[in-house]
Order: C-alpha cells, then sequence, then structure tokens
C-alpha cells in the first residue's frame, strides 16, 4: 500500500511539474513567440498554450483532442504515464495547481514535427496537501496531424539547472 501511494505522488508530481513549467513558461515575456519565429513555431507555441490551459481549466475533452492516442510521460526514473491516466489524473478533484515558475521556454518546429522545451517549479496541492516541486526540465514533442498539431510526449528532466 505505501509503494502504491508513492508511486500515485510521484506520478501526481510529475505530471504536475510539467503542467507548471509549461504555464510559467507560457506567462513569461521570454515565453512569447519571438517576433522572427516562424509560422511552424507559432503554431506550436499556441498548441502548447492549448495545452497548458487545458489543465487549468480541467477540460478533458479539450486535453484528449491535443494528446495523440500514443501520448506518454517519461521522467527519471523510467515510469511512463499514458494518456488515459493522464486524462484520469485530470479529473481527479483532489489534484489542483497554485502556481508555476517557468523559464528558457524554447519552441523549434518545421513541417510535421515540433517541440517546446524549458524549466520549472511547480506549486501544487494533492488531497489538501501543499507540494513544491523539485526542479526540473521538460521536453514537449508535437506532430501535426490531420491540420492540427496534437501532443505525441513529454519527457521530464530533473537535477540541477546549471
Amino acid at each position: 500500500m505505501l509503494r502504491y501511494g508513492i508511486r500515485l505522488s510521484v506520478s501526481v508530481a510529475t505530471f504536475f511539474l510539467s503542467l507548471a513549467l509549461s504555464a510559467a513558461l507560457s506567462l513569461l515575456p521570454s515565453a512569447a513567440p519571438r517576433a522572427s519565429a516562424s509560422a511552424f513555431e507559432r503554431e506550436v507555441l499556441n498548441a502548447n498554450e492549448e495545452y497548458l490551459q487545458a489543465h487549468m481549466d480541467r477540460d478533458v475533452a479539450a486535453l484528449d483532442r491535443l494528446l495523440a492516442d500514443e501520448f506518454t510521460i517519461g521522467g527519471r526514473y523510467g515510469r511512463v504515464v499514458s494518456k488515459s491516466r493522464r486524462l484520469a489524473m485530470l479529473s481527479d478533484p483532489d489534484v489542483s495547481f497554485l502556481s508555476f515558475e517557468g523559464e528558457e521556454t524554447r519552441v523549434s518546429a518545421s513541417g510535421t514535427d515540433g517541440e517546446v522545451s524549458g524549466r520549472a517549479v511547480l506549486r501544487g496541492s494533492y488531497r489538501g496537501r501543499e507540494y513544491v516541486s523539485p526542479p526540473y526540465r521538460y521536453l514537449r514533442k508535437f506532430e501535426k496531424r490531420d491540420g492540427r498539431w496534437q501532443l505525441v510526449g513529454v519527457e521530464i528532466f530533473r537535477g540541477r539547472w546549471d
């Protein structure tokens, strides 16, 4: 039972960390698209913002459209979270987001492939207990399918930032 609790806590923290970083970065001036950003890069940043907003609004339907069927989140310890688990977590009323602190948002995109990366710290709440994530870096991979960008995977990297 203790292992389940630890795994759930790690899964929730990983989820919130990726959300925190994305949200924080999208709110910072450095997260805004550069004037020289390509049309593809702006589209990927818009899809990334939709992804974050779906989490903040607890919009499971929007997130379901944004995530590819094979979507996964991979973390430092080899743990993988699927699309169905991510959607279930967003539906959990015990999970909430308090704030995101992020920086160094970068985007690259061309054709049908795009990536958004950066670093963040997340503050959230699970079952009424507040927590602060350790600093982490993330990499989100998008693909353009049937005329729209979908998120196919997220990698979370924890550890020192320097």
